[in-house]
């Protein structure tokens, strides 16, 4: 019998294969921002930054709607580019991520032809260098795709890393992007586009508490109730003239305690977590309309608005949505706490014959889950000028829907916080995306229930499969 070479594998060498996401992303950037866009008659030489400023500044009324992709493929093939460096195993995937983006970049240029032929427009001299240079990176990004490269580990090839959740939502993001934005191209209008991941951002950051709570094998479905209430602390302080600093702690501080009240009742009393969350659902709505009366919160001061603030020019929303859930992911990748939260709801027994005590993991969960439901409250909060004593209708499924559509298992113990935020903006897209092809947006409690039927269908026959 032959041995085994005991010699550990010789890590990846990077080709210059691996830089070519970062340089495309260089240059659309430059393109984006530097080079003229078009040549207008009295306005002269304008970029696309300027171009989609105001009204004004377009004076000939080009279509600006898919614009905004130019951007996002960026970002996109600048993060996908420093993931390759990272790791030179995924460059397959990597090079497919990337192929995709070049292919949003080429939706505009459609728009572009399709709006150009309608209007019978004969400013097509008149683009400048940044149009053209664009299209050509756009291209580039989808031919680099077919570049030969060597064959990938088995761990790290496409057909398995565009297998998992976050993948399946993140493509269908996407091409729900192309495919409506083709059919309506208002549906890519940079307004639109910031209005669609801003909206739900609060739900993403709840979400990601809810997450791990049903990754350890609970539930909460008193979250909605929670940033109602929350929300309303919030606003009465910064109306009572609290410090705004304080006005933006006491909801953390709040939902940390509520969540550790739950967790104790859970954790120690042995209650199940469905039957003390909606006690508790029960209890703050009570709480919330005897102190209210049922009146909203109005006249806070100007610097209250947290979530209308635009760091860099992006809403301060998608800041910490996109910041809360990194955080959040490698904490649960590489902290003890957050690997024992997989652990507690995989297999319990098993956990405890580790040393991990379930009651502590399954009280500081639900601390946790506070604080991310005290996260959202504020922003909820801060979004407009008028705080609403009630919550949207339907908040708790929401938040719930997003995390199981995004990975996470109904049963504990699997899921990412990646995949919940990823969900909770295919929710609101597929929300706006009806509206733009004349689809009844009642239907979107209908498309969250077969999402959630389906993806617990599909975690259930993983799991029995993994038993055969």
């Amino acid at each position: 019998m032959a041995l085994q070479s005991t010699q550990p594998l010789k890590p990846m060498t990077r080709a210059w294969w691996h830089y070519v996401p970062l340089v495309l992303a260089g240059a659309l950037i430059v393109f984006y921002v530097l080079l003229p866009f078009v040549t207008q008659p009295e306005l002269g030489q304008t970029t696309i930054r300027v171009l989609t400023e105001s009204r004004g500044n377009n004076e000939l009324g080009l279509n600006t709607h898919g614009l905004v992709l130019i951007p996002l493929a960026a970002l996109g093939a600048a993060l996908f580019g420093l993931w390759n460096l990272l790791d030179p195993r995924v460059a397959r995937a990597v090079s497919a991520l990337t192929a995709l983006g070049g292919l949003m970049i080429v939706t505009y240029y459609i728009i572009f032809a399709m709006d150009y032929s309608a209007e019978e427009a004969t400013y097509i001299s008149q683009m400048g260098p940044a149009f053209w240079s664009i299209l050509v990176v756009g291209i580039l990004m989808i031919l680099q795709f077919f570049l030969p490269r060597p064959p990938s580990p088995h761990k790290y090839r496409l057909a398995r890393l565009v297998g998992n959740q976050e993948s399946i939502i993140a493509l269908g993001l996407i091409f729900m992007l192309i495919a409506v934005g083709i059919s309506n191209p208002r549906f890519l209008a940079e307004r639109n586009i910031s209005d669609v991941l801003q909206g739900h951002a609060y739900v993403a950051v709840a979400a990601i508490g809810m997450s791990m709570v049903i990754i350890t094998g609970n539930i909460d479905i008193s979250v909605g109730s929670l940033i109602g209430l929350l929300a309303v602390i919030c606003g009465r302080l910064a109306v009572a003239g609290a410090p705004i600093w304080l006005a933006w702690l006491a909801p953390l501080l709040v939902g940390a305690a509520v969540g550790a009240l739950i967790g104790f009742l859970v954790a120690y009393m042995r209650i199940p977590s469905i039957v003390v969350t909606l006690g508790m659902l029960s209890i703050l709505k009570g709480i919330l309309i005897i102190w209210t009366n049922g009146e909203r919160v109005t006249d806070m001061p100007e610097g209250f608005f947290l979530a209308q603030m635009r760091p860099l020019g992006i809403p301060m929303p998608i800041w910490f949505m996109i910041v809360l859930t990194i955080l959040a992911a490698l904490w649960m990748r590489y902290s003890g706490l957050g690997r024992s939260l997989y652990a507690v709801g995989g297999n319990a027994e098993a956990a405890r014959l580790s040393g991990i005590s379930q009651k502590r993991v399954v009280l500081q969960v639900f601390i946790i889950n506070g604080i991310f439901v005290g996260f959202a409250s504020i922003l909820y909060a801060t979004q407009f000028a008028i705080i609403q004593v009630t919550p949207p209708p339907g908040l708790e499924l929401t938040i719930i829907s997003s995390s199981v559509v995004g990975g996470v298992s109904i049963l504990g113990g699997t899921g990412t916080v990646i995949g919940s935020s990823l969900a909770a903006i295919l929710l609101n897209t597929i929300r706006s995306a009806m509206v733009f092809i004349n689809v009844s947006p009642f239907w979107l409690q209908a498309v969250q229930g077969v999402l959630i039927l389906v993806t617990v269908l599909a975690d259930l026959l993983r799991r029995r499969r993994q038993i055969d």
